[in-house]
């Protein structure tokens, strides 16, 4: 009985970070995937993406003011170019997947892929800016673990850690 308790305990213990994970869902993605669910075609579920990707565009602008507001100097100047140029760089990025577009086989496939993308690309700005501000000047604790927790570096980035003995 003893045993059966033990491994009972461990496997909820086991749990609790999935179960952590699926409650950091940004409410954006909740609601573009019940957008999705509802969706009759192809063209209802990729304005599903674009409504996402204007609702990520807010908060990249939401992120990006508050920031703005607090930083001061160099930081401010930096923070300004930075957004400039990946305002650039976003149009061009738009062109390019805009480009993919194939008039003569055009697929539902490759209709997502260009929704995703341009979606993807907007939501991994405000999850940075969003990133910057609550480590620079969090509104509370919980956030500031909220973040710590959900930030995950990239292999080669954790191999060089590793190799420095972080």
């Amino acid at each position: 009985m003893k045993r059966f308790l033990y491994i009972l305990v461990l496997s909820v213990f086991a749990a609790m970070p999935s179960f952590a994970e699926s409650t950091n869902i940004h409410p954006i993605d909740t609601q573009e995937s019940a957008c999705k669910a509802e969706a009759k075609d192809l063209n209802a579920w990729t304005l599903c993406s674009l409504k996402a990707a204007r609702a990520w565009n807010k908060e990249v602008d939401k992120y990006y003011s508050l920031l703005y507001k607090k930083l001061e100097g160099e930081a401010k100047t930096a923070l300004f170019e930075d957004q400039k140029y990946w305002n650039m760089y976003k149009n061009n990025e738009y062109k390019v997947i805009d480009a993919l577009k194939d008039k003569d086989f055009d697929t539902k496939e490759r209709v997502i892929f260009r929704a995703n993308q341009k979606r993807e690309l907007i939501k991994l700005r405000a999850t940075a800016l969003r990133m910057y501000y609550a480590q620079t000047f969090p509104d509370d604790e919980q956030e500031k673990l909220d973040i710590n927790n959900t930030y995950q570096p990239d292999n080669l980035l954790q191999q060089g850690l590793r190799l420095l003995q972080f």
